[in-house]
This record gives structure tokens, C-alpha cells and sequence, in this order.
């Protein structure tokens, strides 16, 4: 049995979590219960229990010390946080020390049940029969909507009703169906990646519970683009599904409690008669929920407002060479400028869609990574991060503010490693011209010895050191002789033969116009 404690300033919600579920039957035994911080941390250390729910407010100490106390006693402790205020900060700092969920109030059953029941497989333990079967179907439905996303980006029609059902289970034969997106919007998502997952995953959770009250066929997942949705219905009832995904949108925003702003957006894909269209209505979908980056509404139907595939934007010509060159050069403040440029004017294009801002991302993107890989391999997982990042921009500023950092961050790393690169060679040069000082040495002779051109060599040494060839290897010499003057066994001459130089009086000129002495001078002043 997993040990778990309960931490609420208020004893009916105690209560209410005591009886909501059957705790035994999910493999769970509350060893403890407190109504401060303080107690809940002596239960903690006493009893060593493998979770802990806890109210994010509370006297003696909040929830967020006590986690972070009480994981310092029971490194493997995992905690659930329970909120029913809008503290979005007290939620991201949760988030930040690790709890496996929350939970807002007014506490639901369903979805307290289904938080424990993903944490019993975490907790790698036998998983119960109700979570095996759960899980089963929700791969099936995840399988089926990526297979149907995949029949929308390649514009081919999906499977037949007979295929959908044997390989995923779900019956469309004889009904309506259409998809539909559910999308919401945070805050600072990308700064909150924990958060945002969270969210996705509590959305998904309120579009099932929902939609199953509407029909039982239907299909749902988290997509990087919202939670997708394929639903059959013996006849389409406008208002009760108005009605369905209203409600879902509403609880969506309930979650401000813990994500301060959050906006859901429904977008929904006109109706269909044969499973063998819904890639075209999720494509519609997918095409409305781009544009809720331009026009932010609550509701859209594809059947009401058919998207303009037609409208899309091309990059001009000469902007996408200067931001290639920006890119090659790594130039930070030119790519920035260009980047800039370029959203302000798509900003002006009328009519603006969002799939038209989708293009200009791409595209943008493309051309500064084209230009950054003349300088080595961009890194692999850019352009794909940033698609994803992409789906989690809620406005076109939010894009340009995703574009402009991420560009910038992977020039200024190119920059770094140029830098470390360039700076290797010199390391090796200076390296032979201490072993080699003594001898004639050339310019020639140090650059061929790490693998350079003279010419190129002698223009890297400079942009390094601050100093040219000549004057570094005679600052080393004269350096050198400083030390061998301070020997009473070695006379001038001795020195400077030591240090490279043949011509006693061409050594000693150069060391007076070096110290502002000469160099029997200086062996009298330092013996």
C-alpha cells in the first residue's frame, strides 16, 4: 500500500478527500492527516509516506515550504498540491519543486481518482485493472488521431469506418462526425514548460469527462496544437454541442486559479458524413485555431467562417537574403533588426490570417538557420523545438518574442564556439613560440606549424592577442632576458643569444625600448 498523508487548514475538505474515492481499492492507506504545515512535516519525518496532498496555503508553514521540507526528510516523497485561490506564483514555485500534480477546488472525484491512478504506475507498482484498460484505449485514441493529423498534413482522406474500427476501436459508421480543437492559452508558457504540460493534461482530462455525457464514440489527445477531438453523433444537435464545449472551455479557465492568465479557444471542423472526410475537418480545425493568433475568440466553426487556404504570405525576396547574410555573419543586432522588420511588415498585410503567420515563421526561420549553418551545424533540435514552442504562442508578439530569442540565443552560442575554435590555434602557437623562442623564428614557420595560411594566421593572432606576430614574440624574448639577467653566471651577450638574437646591439636596443633601460643596466639594478 502506498502511504499517503493529507495536509488542509480546513477539516471538511479532510473529510471530503477521505470519502471521495475508496483509497484501499486504489492501493492507497492515509497514515496521517494535519491541519498546519507543521504538523503535516512531523508526520512526514515519523512516518515516511510516499505522498503527500497538500493545501498550497496554510498557517505554521505554506504547502510550498512544507514540500520543500519535507522532501529534504523523504527525498522520495511525491506531492500533489490542492488550491483554491488564484496564486499563480505559489503554483509555478510547486511546479518548480517538483510535485507530481494539483488539484483546484471544489475537489472533483474523477479527477483526484485519475491523478492517483497515474501515480501508482509511476510509483512503479502493479498497475490496477481500471488503469491498464484506461490506458489501453487512451493509446488507441492518441494512435488515431496522430494517424488522422498525419492524413490532414499530407491532404488525403482518412480510413473507412471499418478500418478505424478495428484498429482504434471507435465506431463512425452510420453517424455524423467532425473534429474539433481545444485550445488553450497561458501566460508565460514557455517559461513554465512543467505548468503548461499540466495544463494540457488537466484539459484533456475535462474534454473526456465532457464529451463522454455528449457520445461515447470519440477519440481524444494531446497534440502540440491543443487536445484534439474526433467525435460521432447520430444527429449533430448545434446547441447541445455548444453547450458541451462551452462548458469545457469554462473549466479550462478555472485553472487561472493556479495560471493566473488562461484563454481556451474551440475550434471546430465542419461536419462530415463519412470517417473517409475527417482529415478535412481537422485540417479546417487546425486552420482556425492558427488564426485565433489574429483574431481571439472563443467559438469557431468552420461552418460558419470556411478558412481562406487561399491567403498566404511569401517572404520578400531580398529580406530573406539579409537575413541569410545576418545569419552568416552572426550578426545578433542585424538579425534582430531584420526579424523586427519583417513582423511588422506582415503586420501590415490586409487581410491578415494566422496561417499567414505560420508561413512567416517558417520562413524566417529557414533563412536565419540556412545562414547560421555556414558557420557549423545549427543545433538539431532547434527548428523542432520551435515548432512546438510555436503552438504555444498565443499572439503574434508572443512569435516574434519566440523567434527573435531562440535565433538570437543559437547565434551567440555559434559565436562562442567560433570563438573557441579560432582561439585553439593560438593557444598552439604561443605554445611552440615559448618552446621555439630561442631559435630564428618566423611568421611562417608558427603558422605552418598549426595549419595555417601566413596571411590568415597573421590576421587571427592579431584579432586574439591585441598584438601582432612580431611584437608578441619579441615581448616573450625580452620577458625571457629579464629572468637570465638576474643571473650573475650569464652576461649580456649570453642572454641575448639565449633569447634569439645574434646582434648584441640590435638586443640591446630593443630591450631599452622595452624597460626604458638597458639590459646591463638592469642586471646591475636586479642582482
Amino acid at each position: 500500500m502506498v502511504k499517503v498523508v493529507l495536509a488542509d487548514d480546513e477539516n471538511k475538505i479532510i473529510l471530503l478527500m477521505r470519502k471521495l474515492i475508496d483509497w484501499d481499492k486504489l492501493g492507497y492507506e492515509i497514515v496521517g492527516t494535519a491541519n498546519d504545515g507543521l504538523r503535516a512535516l512531523e508526520i512526514v519525518q515519523e512516518l515516511q509516506p510516499q505522498l503527500l496532498i497538500t493545501d498550497i496555503r496554510m498557517p505554521g508553514c505554506d504547502g510550498i515550504d512544507l514540500i520543500r521540507r519535507a522532501k529534504q526528510v523523504q527525498p522520495r516523497l511525491h506531492c500533489i498540491v490542492i488550491s483554491g485561490y488564484r496564486q499563480f506564483e505559489y503554483a509555478q514555485n510547486a511546479i518548480k519543486y517538483g510535485v507530481e500534480d494539483y488539484l483546484l477546488k471544489p475537489l472533483k472525484q474523477e479527477e483526484l481518482e485519475g491523478i492517483l491512478l497515474r501515480l501508482k504506475a509511476k510509483l512503479g507498482e502493479e498497475a490496477a485493472v481500471e488503469l491498464e484498460l484506461q490506458q489501453s484505449g487512451e493509446r488507441r485514441q492518441e494512435q488515431m488521431l496522430a494517424a488522422l493529423r498525419r492524413a490532414a498534413d499530407r491532404r488525403q482522406p482518412f480510413m473507412d469506418a471499418a478500418q478505424a474500427e478495428e484498429l482504434f476501436g471507435l465506431r463512425l459508421d452510420g453517424n455524423q462526425c467532425f473534429a474539433a480543437l481545444v485550445k488553450p492559452d497561458m501566460t508565460d508558457s514557455r517559461m513554465y514548460p512543467d505548468g503548461y504540460r499540466l495544463l494540457m493534461q488537466h484539459t484533456l482530462e475535462i474534454v473526456r469527462r465532457e464529451v463522454q455525457g455528449v457520445t461515447g464514440r470519440y477519440a481524444a489527445a494531446v497534440q502540440r496544437e491543443g487536445v484534439a477531438v474526433v467525435l460521432s453523433v447520430p444527429s449533430y444537435q448545434p446547441v447541445e454541442i455548444r453547450r458541451c464545449f462551452t462548458k469545457i472551455r469554462k473549466e479550462i479557465e478555472k485553472q487561472r486559479d493556479l495560471f493566473r492568465e488562461i484563454r481556451s479557444t474551440v475550434c471546430l471542423g465542419s461536419r462530415r458524413t463519412c470517417p473517409e472526410q475527417l482529415a478535412d475537418s481537422l485540417r479546417e480545425a487546425l486552420w482556425l485555431c492558427r488564426d485565433r493568433l489574429c483574431r481571439p475568440q472563443p467559438w469557431r466553426d468552420a461552418e460558419s467562417e470556411p478558412p481562406a487556404y487561399a491567403v498566404r504570405f511569401q517572404l520578400d525576396a531580398a529580406r530573406k537574403k539579409r537575413i541569410q547574410e545576418a545569419g552568416e555573419y552572426l550578426d545578433r543586432d542585424r538579425l534582430q533588426q531584420e526579424i523586427e522588420d519583417s513582423c511588422h511588415e506582415l503586420l501590415q498585410q490586409e487581410p491578415l490570417n494566422g496561417q499567414m503567420i505560420e508561413d512567416w515563421f517558417r520562413q524566417v526561420l529557414a533563412a536565419a538557420v540556412y545562414g547560421m549553418q555556414q558557420n557549423g551545424p545549427v543545433a538539431e533540435e532547434l527548428a523542432g523545438r520551435m515548432e512546438e514552442q510555436f503552438w504555444r504562442c498565443g499572439s503574434p508578439q508572443d512569435i516574434l518574442h519566440l523567434l527573435r530569442d531562440d535565433i538570437l540565443k543559437q547565434a551567440g552560442q555559434l559565436l562562442e564556439e567560433q570563438s573557441r575554435r579560432e582561439a585553439r590555434p593560438i593557444l598552439e602557437a604561443k605554445r611552440y613560440m615559448q618552446q621555439h623562442y630561442q631559435e630564428a623564428l618566423r611568421l611562417e614557420d608558427v603558422s605552418s606549424a598549426v595549419g595555417f595560411n601566413a596571411t590568415y594566421f597573421s590576421a587571427l593572432f592579431k584579432k586574439e592577442t591585441g598584438q601582432n606576430f612580431m611584437d608578441y614574440l619579441t615581448e616573450l624574448r625580452i620577458n625571457k632576458s629579464k629572468e637570465l639577467l638576474c643571473r650573475d653566471a650569464l652576461s649580456v651577450q649570453d642572454v641575448a643569444e639565449r633569447v634569439g638574437y645574434r646582434d648584441l646591439k640590435y638586443f640591446s636596443r630593443l630591450f631599452k625600448k622595452n624597460t626604458g633601460v638597458s639590459p646591463s643596466d638592469y642586471k646591475k639594478l636586479y642582482r
